[in-house]
């Protein structure tokens, strides 16, 4: 169920936002099917940096919109989009295995919704979502071995005190990441907010959506991978990063020193 509350400062900073740069635009009154805000503002994990994240729904619109607005001093992305676009999202995310219109109607407020319709998709968004959404069938044997000559270049790296390292290594440890999400069959999240994702269970349900049917992080998985983020020094952190390409090895079916696979 959609939020139905906001904090009184921010829905003054949105009324000023949409009277002075929204609702001028829209001729047709009837247009106008649903305004939503969503993101940090609505789950509680906002800071004094957070922007306020704002969807416009429209029935007919020539192009999808982006924008950016500062309005009393505070930041507003807002977007706005036709319905088509806005349903076709829902099918799009949930062949992506990315539950992220069902974390929209567990968080969202509808500050404006025209004959519940918007409501009513969001509630029907999480059925479909769990009874559609594609679980990967990626070559993960393939992209195990990948992984593997990646962590060979970054030993020549170490070897060689090359500036890249840092680079590579997170680089590396993101592919690892997100082998491991995909062969478990867990929602894709963003790389920027993985490790808060994985260490903060309230967090997860609010950016993840608790109403979606993927399987929480493994937590032996979430144990190695934090040893790999909480080190600065080289070799400390070379030697996480092969403990937790070794954990992964028991998922694929190959020995990745003597394979023999199809691509």
């Amino acid at each position: 169920m959609a939020s139905n509350k906001i904090n009184g400062e921010v829905k003054a900073v949105i009324d000023k936002f949409l009277n002075e740069n929204i609702y001028p635009k829209i001729i047709d009154k009837d247009n106008l099917l649903g305004i939503l805000v969503y993101g940090s503002t609505l789950t509680g994990f906002s800071s004094k940096n957070s922007d306020i994240d704002l969807l416009v729904i429209l029935r007919e619109a020539d192009s999808t919109k982006r924008g950016v607005k500062y309005v009393n001093g505070k930041k507003i992305e807002y977007f706005i989009k036709p319905i088509e676009k806005f349903l076709s999202e829902g099918v799009f995310f949930t062949n992506r295995n990315c539950p992220s219109h069902v974390a929209l109607e567990q968080n969202a407020y509808l500050y404006y919704d025209k004959g519940d319709l918007i409501s009513n998709f969001l509630n029907a968004d999480k059925t479909f979502y769990n009874s559609n959404r594609q679980i990967p069938k990626d070559n993960f044997d393939l992209k195990y071995v990948q992984i593997e000559n990646r962590i060979a270049s970054l030993k020549n790296i170490l070897e060689r005190n090359g500036e890249e390292f840092y680079m590579v290594y997170f680089n590396i440890l993101e592919m690892i990441r997100t082998f491991h999400s995909k062969i478990h069959d867990e929602a894709e999240v963003p790389f920027t907010k993985a490790y808060r994702i994985y260490n903060d269970k309230n967090y997860y349900n609010k950016f993840v959506a608790a109403d979606a049917s993927n399987p929480s992080p493994d937590n032996n998985f979430v144990k190695l991978y934090n040893n790999c983020i909480r080190v600065t020094d080289k070799i400390s952190m070379m030697t996480n990063l092969e403990n937790l390409y070794k954990y992964e090895q028991q998922f694929i079916s190959i020995n990745p020193n003597d394979y023999e696979i199809d691509i």
